[in-house]
Parts: structure tokens; sequence; C-alpha cells
């Protein structure tokens, strides 16, 4: 046994306070161990046969005095391994069974305290006591199934002293439908061992209901108590058509409809308040001490150690014949740990049951449901990363200047696309509880999300350091120096001479702050064919744009407005897509002039003020006098256009 106090603190006064610390949680024989270790560990694969661990066995054969073992069991999600932790361990070990913060199960497999805790009980006795934490049902997030919960249940309910079923308000007839449910795996797994020639020799255990985040006042505003109401819901059950197994009961058996009152000796429903009114700190309540919680749930912890420590046995084997005997008629021997773990073993092996539901799946819809799921899925994973990436472009945009500001900005701008991205997975959870996916098939629904969040973050990541990549190279060349309208056409003007059409700018279109100058020749075009379109389109001019990535868009400008054959300023950053000049000399002089005058008639006679992406012209946008369209043959006319994403 390890000691709370060094020796080198022989002092009394040292001894003392050691001694305080050791009775400040029940007499416990080592505080500073205290945890919770896995007692059974669910099958790798959906085979529902529960696996012993080492390490809880180790925990029940270290103990060689009477002992009674309480276990929390129910609905994923509904803080049964919180309330164990405030009722029986508050203080320093409150959170010995982990709890999570999300909508996936947290609890894997069942989990039994290091080490007991000792309880006064009423009658002013003590026992050791060892409390057990298990998986809950219906969870997201992990291989599950029927046949692994109805296992779960049937052995927590031949191993404990008490069952504390632990549920959600408000509680209706499915609620007891559930737990009747529940009760009849228990009936099955005593019938199989019964048949294999296993029978269970042991009383009844206790069963407390503990129902959370309890709205009190409707209980008061229908005038009931606690039991009046568990009285209610015992009668909303409705057989389960496993009534002829009670046979296995012997004595016990009844015709009620309610599994439940057969099978436990006591039945004691509890009300619990809500922690915190605060959603934050309910989500995250391992986060937060005892003494920030309020008053009511407290109380209601307490109320619940005292249900639980009510008519509270050891763990036994009954000298009488017959499987689960009641309390009165069972001459108890208490077991001491080595002697359980013989007995839970046999249990484990010769207890199996299957849940027949589990054999009726419709393999052909849930392939087909599920691959449907995978496709929403990953249109959704697409569509949340396509709106980072638009972020990030947007943040490096705004935040261009070479600046020491700035760069920190875009630092920020990467790490807050990074964080929203490892969201993804909690997102996609959330989505999948929403959905009908989730109520069908909670499990492989869970692992089919968490595998494509993965994928998904991988290849949205790629995507973000190639953008960011890219956008600091642009930053970087941007930051080189810009040149001025004036210089860009004599750039112009020299490249056009060159050749058919030469690459002015990347990330860049032909902007301009009028909006009536755009001409749009349509998408699905090459840069060759898109060139070619423009070089028979003379009111284009010189200058055109090319988006391979937009599906091959192409467009130009008007011919005389401001925008000099797409040589403006280089403010106009539109991501991915090509600036372009050509030399065109079929479309020069006369022949342009004509082209020019044709557009601004047109125009006039079809405009409404304001050009659409079709490639009307406002009439007010262009010059229309006689010298604007007069021959220039020793000079180009230069071009300029809109470009809209």
């Amino acid at each position: 046994m390890a000691e709370l106090c060094p020796p080198s603190r022989s002092r009394c006064g040292l001894l003392l306070v050691c001694l305080a610390v050791a009775n400040a949680f029940g007499g416990l024989s080592d505080d500073l161990g205290l945890h919770a270790v896995p007692l059974f560990r669910k099958p790798a694969v959906s085979t529902g046969q529960l696996e012993l661990v080492e390490d809880g066995l180790n925990v029940l054969r270290a103990q060689t005095e009477p002992f009674a073992i309480v276990s929390a069991v129910g609905p994923t999600r509904t803080g049964k391994s919180s309330i164990l932790g405030r009722s029986f361990f508050r203080g320093e070990h409150e959170n010995i069974f982990e709890s999570g913060s999300g909508v996936t199960s947290h609890t894997g497999g069942v989990w039994i305290a290091s080490q007991p805790i000792t309880m006064q009980l009423a009658d002013g006795s003590s026992l050791r006591v060892l409390f057990i934490d298990t998986e809950g049902f219906s969870g997201v997030g992990g291989i599950t199934s029927k046949t692994y919960e109805a296992n779960l249940f049937g052995l927590v309910y031949l191993l404990s002293s008490v069952v504390i079923f632990n549920t959600m308000f408000p509680v209706d007839a499915s609620t007891v439908a559930s737990l009747n449910a529940h009760a009849s795996h228990a009936l099955s797994m005593l019938q199989a061992l019964t048949d294999s020639g296993q029978a269970v020799q042991k009383s009844k255990p206790r069963l407390v209901w503990a129902i959370q985040s309890f709205n009190i006042f409707n209980l008061h505003n229908s005038g009931m108590a606690a039991e009046d109401l568990l009285a209610a819901l015992r009668n909303a059950s409705r057989a389960t058509g496993q009534e002829h197994a009670l046979a296995v009961l012997g004595d016990a058996a009844s015709n009620s409809a309610w599994l439940v009152e057969k099978l436990f000796e006591e039945q004691e429903l509890v009300t619990v308040r809500r922690p915190h009114p605060s959603d934050e700190i309910v989500a995250n309540l391992a986060k937060y001490n005892s003494s920030l919680l309020s008053a009511d749930y407290l109380h209601d912890a307490d109320q619940l150690q005292l249900a639980t420590k009510h008519n509270l046995k050891p763990v036994h084997r009954c000298k009488e014949d017959g499987t689960i005997l009641t309390i009165t008629k069972c001459t108890a021997e208490p077991l001491v740990g080595a002697d359980f773990v013989k007995q839970l073993a046999l249990w484990l092996k010769h207890g199996f049951i299957l849940d027949r539901s589990d054999l009726e799946v419709d393999y052909a819809s849930e392939t087909e449901t599920l691959n449907n799921l995978r496709e929403r899925n990953r249109v959704w994973f697409d569509s949340q990363c396509k709106s980072l990436n638009e972020e990030l472009r947007t943040k490096f945009y705004w935040y261009r200047d070479d600046s020491t500001m700035n760069q920190g900005l875009r630092q920020e701008a990467v790490a807050a696309v990074e964080k929203m991205m490892k969201g993804f997975h909690g997102a996609a959870l959330s989505k999948l509880v929403e959905s009908g996916v989730f109520w069908k098939f909670p499990g492989k629904g869970a692992m089919l999300v968490e595998a494509q969040a993965e994928q998904a973050m991988q290849r949205c990541k790629e995507t973000l350091d190639g953008t960011r990549r890219h956008m600091e190279d642009w930053v970087a060349q941007r930051g080189k120096g810009e040149k001025l309208p004036q210089e860009l056409q004599k750039e112009a003007d020299s490249i056009a001479k060159k050749g058919l059409y030469q690459l002015v700018a990347t990330d860049s279109s032909c902007f301009s702050r009028t909006d009536a100058h755009r001409i749009s020749l349509g998408s699905r075009f090459t840069l060759a064919s898109c060139a070619e379109a423009v070089s028979q389109k003379c009111e284009c001019g010189r200058g055109f744009e090319f988006h391979e990535g937009n599906d091959g868009y192409c467009g130009c400008g008007t011919a005389g407005t401001p925008n000099s054959d797409c040589t403006e300023h280089q403010e106009d950053f539109t991501y991915g897509n090509s600036r372009y000049v050509m030399y065109n000399p079929a479309c020069m002089d006369e022949k342009r002039g004509r082209a020019m005058a044709e557009a601004a008639a047109s125009a006039e006679s079809h405009s409404t003020g304001d050009g659409d992406h079709d490639g009307t012209v406002s009439a007010s946008s262009v010059d229309k006098s006689p010298a604007a369209y007069a021959p220039t043959p020793q000079k180009a006319r230069r071009v300029c256009f809109d470009v809209y994403d």
C-alpha cells in the first residue's frame, strides 16, 4: 500500500494533515493514485463481444474485503461521467471519468475506478465501493452495434450492486421502451447462462434512474413528486414479446409488462437539474470546478449519492439455488475480488447474446445510404474549402502593400483559415447528427465522416498552401514597383508589334471603373481560340483576357474607353486570370473606324444605361463624335473594358 506521506515527514502535525487528506475522500488506501482504468474493451470489429482488460481485472483482484459495484449506463452524451464524479468524487478527483465536450461519444468500453471509496451507509456500517463508467448507447464516432450494447448492459447488470440509468429530460414512452429493451437484454443473458449450466446465483441489483437537465417546475405544475413520475412511466411500459422468458426468474416472474420491475430489487427516480445556465460551461463541464456549478445541481448530485447508498449490498453469491433472487430470499456470501473475477470470466464466456436486429439490416439500403452520405460530404467539404480559399485570396489582396503591419495581417489570415479548416471534423459530425443517417447507422456514419474529414483537411491544406505561395509571390512581384499607365502603353505598343499576342500580366484583368465596357465572348475557349475570336471582333481593340481556370473564359474591352488596350494600373487583381495584348492590323484604320461606329450605333439603340455581360455597350460611354472614328493611320486607337467574375 502506497504511503500518503513520505517517511521524512514523521512529525505529528504533518501526519495529522496527511490523515485528514486521506479521510476526505472516504478512506482511500492510495488517494494519490486514484484514476480510471479499462475493465472491458470494445471489440476491434463490430462483433459485439466485449474483451476483458487486465488493468481492470487487477483492480478487482486487489479487493480482499467485501465490496460493492455501482455502474452508470445510458444513452450517449447525457452526462454519465460527470454525474458520477460530482456525486461520489467531488473535489480533486471529480473528473476521474473523462467526459467529452463535443457531439461524439467520449467513453469507450467499460472503465472502473482504480481504487474503491469507503461509503458510510444509513445503518452506520461502511462498505467499500468501486464505481464503473460505461460507453453511451447509440454513440457517434466509433464502432458499435446493437449486439455490443446488449452485451454491455447485460454484463453491467450482472456485476453491479446498483445500476444508475442516466438519461436526459424530457422522458416519455420511448425512453421507457428503451430501458425495457435493455432489461430484455439482461433477461436474455440470464437465460443464456442458465442454458449453458452457469445459472447466476445472486440477488437482484437496485436501479436508480437519474434524469438530467430536469425542469423541476414541469413536475411541480403537474402536482407530482419523483415517485409519481416513476409510477406514470412504469404504467407507460408496453410488452416486449419476451414475457415467456421470465420463467428463468422463477418466483420473481409476473405478468407485468415492465421487465425493469422484475429484474431490479427496487427502482428509484432522481431528478437532476441543469449544472449551469451557460451552454458553454455545460458543454465543457470537466473544465469547471464544482464550486462554480449550480447549487441545485450539486444538491441533486448529493441526492443521487443518497439514493445509491440505500440498501447497498456487496457483490455476493446466494447459497440458495435459483437465478436472480429477491434480497429476502438470498443468503448472501460476499465474494472477494479473485473469486468475482472468475465469475465474471464465466459470464463473459457463456452469456454472449445476439440482438436479432443486427441480422435484419438491409445492407443494400445501408450501402446506398452511406454512399449518398459520402457524396454529400464531399460536396460540402469542397464548398467549405473553396470559401476558405477565397477568404485567403481576399485578405492577401486587402493587405497587399508591403508593410510590417500588413505582413502580420497576412499571417493572421493564414492562421485563421487553417483554424477554420480544422473545424471541418466537428462541423461535419454536427451535420450528421441532424440527418436521418445518424439515427440509422450512427457508428458507420460517424466513421465515414471522420475518414472523409481527415482526407478533406489534407486536400484543403494543400490547396491553401498553394494559394498562400501564389499570393506571396504576387505581393512580392507587386512590391518591385508598379508601372504608370503611360509606361504600360508604350510596352503594349512594343509587344503588339512583335507577334500575334503576348502576356502582359497574370492575376489581372482588363479593369475599368466604368461599368459598361466589357464584351464577354463566352467560355470553353483555349488561349489560341480566344485570341482568334478577339481578332475577328474589331471593337475589342488590342487587349483581351483569358481565364483557363474559370471554364476557359474569354473577354475583351470596347475601344475608345480609358482602359487603353488593357494597360491600366495593376490594381485589377483577378486570381488566375491573364491579360494579353495582341497585334491585329486587320482591324486598324478604316475597318476599325467603321466597326467602332457600328458598335456605337448598336449600343445607342439597345442599351438601357448599363452594359450586361453579353457584350451590350452603354451609348453614353462611347465617344460618338466624327473625330472619334476618323482613320488614324499613324497610331492605333487605345481600347479598354471591364471584367466581372
